[in-house]
């Protein structure tokens, strides 16, 4: 069974996140402020769904969203953005909410699945190294 997977978008003032169940049908859109309790919020109630996150590069280089998911254990995938922009114009979705579900869709196509880069842990350094 497909775990429930999750798109991620940046809107206007607030994270905008569409859970989609293991069978492909949207369960709810949420939104949540863009404020660090409003994220931890946001990444536990996907831990509790045991979702996997699927965000844009920009939304993964710029929100700390996505290092609060992997640090919590959920599997993350980031879509490059210009996959995202190309699907969205020729869908021609303007939307957060359906661009966030059109995110939750992409692993379960193989071919743009396979677009898709696999977010990993990475350490945090402890100590600067001096020389």
């Amino acid at each position: 069974m497909t775990p429930p997977t999750c798109g991620l978008v940046l809107a206007p003032r607030r994270l905008v996140a569409v859970v989609l169940a293991p069978g492909g049908e949207a369960r709810r859109a949420l939104r949540a402020a863009l404020t660090d309790d409003a994220r931890y919020g946001l990444v536990a109630y996907l831990t509790h769904l045991g979702a996997e996150i699927v965000a844009a590069e920009a939304l993964v280089r710029g929100d700390p969203v996505a290092r609060r998911a992997l640090a919590a254990g959920l599997a993350a995938w980031a879509a490059p953005d210009a996959l995202v922009s190309a699907i969205a114009q020729a869908a021609a979705i303007t939307d957060p909410v359906r661009t966030a579900a059109m995110l939750a869709r992409l692993p379960r196509v193989p071919p743009l699945r396979a677009q898709l880069r696999r977010l990993v842990v990475t350490p945090e350094p402890r100590q600067v190294l001096l020389l």
